[in-house]
């Protein structure tokens, strides 16, 4: 393989936008989850809490699906076309390939879902499926333009889509005979096939096809195993402290954990789609000849983390309120406390993307090793004792042993200068949050969540210029 197959190369002077390539994502991320929840609520309404329970499963099969049979390509491709290791047309025609591998998995999972649920709903079920599996091959088609200028294409995409979604289905329910959980998986499989059929077009991968290349499957395979050891660690990593603190704990407990946790996972994947675009930048950058940039990639999510944290905690009162009403029991503080861990995991996942650009998907595989023992380790330590409150501590100082795991893979000391500084912060903030709580779980929200979010905007501010041998300081970094 060289890069011969490549057909159009980044013009050297059109630097990508590490806010075009990352935060329209995020954008995107948030218009899709809030379209979901929408489209979820009239579900609700209309045919039960059940229909969503569902779907919830059917979405969950297909992201199994798709995560066990992907192989860990599309975070492979999404780095490598972006440096210039892997063609367009390569790429182009593992798309091809993943739907060829999809769709044969989806044929043999409906006579299974036939004899798992309820017959009433296997065509709805199945469709849920479907859809989901559709959402997910798309991967493949937006990593030509990822860390591109036209990388907006993508976040419009879907963005458009989640608004398609929620008209049509708001239609079905005030102009017939409300929503049914059949109608609503047709809405969602049309809706995704569209997009699908929109990143083709976006991507210019229909273009790529006519192009003659050759893609060694094995090599390519071979090559995306880290990511794909990588991808299934990360599952055991984020679902393990439940795991833990069931054995400790009463279930209503455990409840309470889930519920916090499920507040705060929206924002996450969030982070998660930021790092893709972050990813595609720095490899962009890097098949350039030029410099990755991991500081101001630090910075752009060390900012936006703040943010997402302070947004946060200042809703939390009130999110709390309407979702649970007076049956919230710890949830609220809980949840306050995850949202350290939400700061942390938006700076950490600029982190594995200066890492993953740097061709560490092997010590990025160890990190996740290393994270998943210490939050064992933590939980077992901190749940027996704190219940509830050990294991979202836990989950907070996890965020440290991947910060610092990560540091030393990347070996970059300036980056560490950031990184340290901005850990203090949020132990500071920190701090002040338990302070609060001991008061009123309201004030400790949003006194905490104004200093996020002050912070947050300061790091966005115009950086003054710096010596060159001049290290910044803590106050010059956030003032």
């Amino acid at each position: 393989m060289t890069l011969a197959d490549t057909v159009t190369a980044e013009p050297q002077e059109r630097r990508p936008s590490l806010k075009v390539a990352s935060g329209l994502l995020g954008v995107a991320t948030i218009f899709t989850r809030v379209s979901v929840l929408l489209v979820l609520a009239l579900l609700t309404r209309d045919a039960g809490a059940a229909s969503v329970g569902y779907y919830g499963l059917a979405t969950l099969t297909a992201s199994f699906v798709a995560a066990g049979l992907s192989l860990g390509v599309p975070m492979y491709l999404t780095r490598d076309v972006a440096a210039g290791a892997v063609s367009r047309a390569q790429a182009a025609r593992i798309h091809v390939g993943r739907l060829m591998v999809l769709a044969a998995a989806t044929a043999v999972a409906y006579p299974i879902i036939g004899l798992t649920v309820p017959g009433e709903i296997v065509a709805g079920f199945f469709l849920f499926l479907v859809s989901s599996v559709l959402e997910q091959w798309n991967d493949t088609a937006w990593v030509l333009i990822r860390g591109t200028r036209k990388a907006w294409a993508e976040a419009l995409t879907n963005g458009v889509a989640g608004i398609a979604l929620v008209a049509v289905c708001a239609a079905d329910t005030w102009l017939f005979d409300g929503l049914t959980f059949t109608d609503a998986a047709l809405y969602f499989v049309v809706i995704a096939a569209l997009r699908s059929a929109a990143a083709v077009v976006a991507s210019g991968l229909w273009r790529q096809l006519r192009t003659p290349a050759h893609v060694a499957w094995i090599a390519q395979i071979r090559s995306a195993l880290p990511y794909y050891a990588s991808d299934l660690l990360g599952l055991m990593y984020f679902r393990g402290s439940v795991f833990v603190l069931a054995l400790f704990v009463s279930a209503a407990q455990v409840g309470e954990y889930v519920a916090a946790s499920a507040l705060v996972n929206p924002a996450v994947q969030v982070a998660a789609s930021m790092g893709v675009g972050a990813l595609a930048y720095a490899g962009r950058l890097a098949g350039d000849g030029a410099s990755d940039e991991p500081g101001a990639i630090f910075r752009f999510f060390r900012g936006t983390g703040f943010a997402a944290a302070g947004g946060l905690l200042i809703g939390l009162p009130l999110a709390t309120f309407v979702l649970f009403g007076a049956d919230a029991g710890h949830t609220p503080e809980l949840t306050a406390i995850l949202a350290l861990f939400l700061a942390l995991r938006f700076a950490n996942y600029g982190l594995s993307a200066i890492l993953l650009s740097a061709g560490g998907a092997g010590s990025r595989l160890l990190v996740l090793v290393y994270s998943i023992v210490g939050n064992v380790v933590l939980n077992v330590l901190l749940a027996g004792p704190f219940g509830a409150y050990g294991a979202a501590w836990a989950t907070v100082l996890t965020e440290l042993v991947v910060a610092a795991s990560m540091l030393w893979f990347i070996r970059d000391r300036a980056l560490v200068r950031l990184v340290v500084p901005a850990t203090v912060v949020v132990g500071a903030l920190g701090v002040v949050l338990v302070a609060f709580l001991s008061w009123s779980t309201t004030v400790a929200a949003v006194v905490t969540g104004v200093l996020f979010l002050a912070l947050g905007g300061a790091g966005f501010l115009p950086r003054p210029q710096r010596g060159v041998h001049r290290a910044p300081s803590i106050m010059k970094e956030y003032v």
